[in-house]
């Protein structure tokens, strides 16, 4: 179609207006648009490259030998049964299989497809990571069948986070003559750093069914914080031992007995969280941990971090610690299982920093009685978050702590009632993180990304840095570097793709809208000033994006229907 004259004099006049507001900081949405349904921003460093995670990947790699398409489901709904099985597979087809495989993913005769993968990205391209998974030649590629979060990055472009180990197949006989093929994996959740492409499985020291660790961050000089199984309930260890036993183990291959202790001990530890169970671990021994690599990816040392629990003697229970970040001093922060109010047993979880061998907690107990650490920077200011009781109700708040001068502020944020959380620190002293924005009393308030400055004590929200038209609300920032950018997970009014890739559509073959979640990074603007939107038209509304182009359009006589903007 050609726009008239008028109608580029028109857009040019229009788009002119809008940038006439020049705003705190500029929006790049990061190229993610391509790999999967939504996309969050995790960490980010001073290059300005950004860890990111993609929730649902598009376009799976389907094992057409581990599908019964003999099954009534398949043959009802597949709209060519015979292309499919011989892995022929239209999008449409597509959808249906990764919805029959999805439903059936607690089998162990079930192919399994990630929900979660992770990319490192900067303004230009993505870069898969590969963590654990490996070449599959009847899928032609890497299986991905193992949910892969990544969790920090250095300015070296290492990376750290947890994978499990790639799902793959175990042919057995049984004893009734049964040909049948088992899905089975070496191990659940295990931290890795990744150099180059390359990944380093991080260990933990109890490694029966795997153990388990989690790498949660890592400094310039390649020291990694997170946590590991450290030791193991003799009761599960005797469980474990059966599996070896073909008498006690049943008529299953070894690999299925070894899964089956997995799903249920995960089921188990997911329980006692959802419960409030502290310990929430009775099996393995989980405690905070910091690694010691070189550049090349070899690791030098491993050092267990203790826990705020004073030891008694002949207290045998599993109390937990974890590191969440590390700074550049080696001084490392997260959570441990602490006494609440000094009376043993009465177990909660409390911030806690670790510092050579000492394990120091700071929370003022009788007016919060939940808290984590979340960061540190380089001149040991930390950040968290920590429960408390406001007007009846449980909310969270976020912190700073000043290690150096052993105080604690709790700052104001959006208003009293609001819960409030902080991700991500920088050395200049700008926190960032999220908070609630609705003040009514629905259990879901709406959340928005928040900068704090801890010099001036100021506390703004993101998206009021913004230029008063973007189309992108900031619900979350998630990490900021020392040139202040920051990485930030936005919500945009667009249109859906669903797993293929494709446009989702309703059934009368209409594209559906709807708001997306997409990574961002928010770039500061030099010069830049708060724009003051309430002197910009109704039709450069910050949560009306497209208002430009309707005006446009009406203008031109062509009908468009309205989207609602977020």
């Amino acid at each position: 179609m050609k726009i008239s004259r008028l109608a580029s004099a028109l857009t040019l006049s229009l788009l002119t207006a809008t940038s006439a507001y020049a705003a705190k900081y500029r929006v790049v949405e990061l190229p993610l648009r391509d790999t999967g349904v939504n996309s969050f921003a995790v960490a980010l460093n001073d290059k300005g490259e950004v860890a990111t995670t993609v929730q649902s990947p598009f376009r799976p790699p389907i094992d057409i030998d581990l599908i019964d398409f003999d099954s009534d489901f398949l043959t009802v709904n597949l709209t060519d049964l015979g292309a499919a099985s011989v892995g022929n597979i239209n999008d449409e087809d597509l959808l249906t299989l990764y919805s029959y495989i999805l439903n059936g993913s607690s089998s162990q005769f079930f192919q399994q497809i990630a929900n979660i993968q992770s990319y490192i990205v900067n303004e230009a391209e993505a870069e898969g990571l590969k963590a654990f998974d490996v070449i599959d030649s009847d899928l032609e590629g890497l299986t991905k069948s193992a949910d892969t979060q990544v969790y920090g990055i250095n300015n070296a472009s290492a990376t750290v986070g947890v994978s499990e180990a790639p799902f793959y197949k175990v042919d057995y006989r049984n004893e009734n003559g049964d040909n049948l093929t088992y899905v089975a994996q070496d191990h659940s959740n295990r931290g890795f750093l990744e150099i180059s492409a390359q990944a380093y499985p991080i260990v933990p020291e109890e490694d029966r069914l795997g153990g388990f660790s989690e790498a949660r961050d890592i400094n310039n000089s390649f020291e990694v914080a997170g946590w590991a199984s450290v030791d193991i309930a003799n009761s599960f260890d005797l469980a474990i031992d059966n599996c070896d036993d073909e008498n006690e183990r049943g008529d299953v291959p070894y690999e299925s007995c070894i899964r089956t202790l997995l799903e249920n001990y995960k089921n188990v530890v997911f329980q006692n969280a959802g419960t409030g169970r502290k310990p929430i671990d009775t099996a393995f021994k989980r405690r905070a941990m910091i690694w010691q690599f070189n550049a090349q990816g070899d690791l030098i040392s491993s050092r267990e971090l203790g826990t705020l629990v004073p030891t008694i003697v002949g207290d045998e229970t599993f109390y937990t610690s974890r590191a969440n970040a590390i700074n550049e001093n080696g001084i490392a922060v997260g959570i441990s299982n602490a006494f609440y109010l000094d009376v043993e047993g009465n177990i909660a979880d409390y911030a806690a920093i670790f510092d050579g061998d000492e394990v120091i907690g700071f929370t003022d107990q009788q007016n919060y009685f939940q808290s984590e650490a979340v960061d540190i920077n380089d001149n040991d200011i930390v950040i968290g978050n920590a429960l408390t009781q406001i007007n009846g109700s449980i909310r969270t708040k976020f912190f700073v702590h000043d290690y150096r001068g052993e105080f604690t502020t709790y700052p104001d944020d959006f208003f009293n009632s609001s819960s409030s959380f902080a991700r991500g620190i920088n050395n200049n002293g700008l926190v960032v993180g999220e908070g609630e924005i609705d003040s009514d009393f629905s259990s879901q308030r709406r959340k928005e990304g928040f900068l704090y400055d801890i010099n001036t004590d100021e506390f703004l929200n993101i998206n009021d840095l913004l230029a008063c038209d973007s189309p992108y609300t900031i619900v979350q920032g998630n990490a900021i570097n020392d040139n202040d950018e920051i990485a930030a997970t936005a919500t945009i009014f667009r249109e859906r793709s669903n797993i293929t890739g494709e446009l989702d559509l309703d059934e009368r073959g209409n594209t559906i809208f709807s708001n997306v979640t997409v990574a961002v990074k928010l770039i500061p603007i030099p010069g830049g000033s708060v724009d003051d939107c309430s002197l910009t038209t109704p039709q450069l509304t910050r949560k009306g994006g497209s208002a430009v182009w309707l005006s446009l359009l009406l203008l031109l006589g062509l009908g468009l229907r309205q989207k609602r903007a977020n």
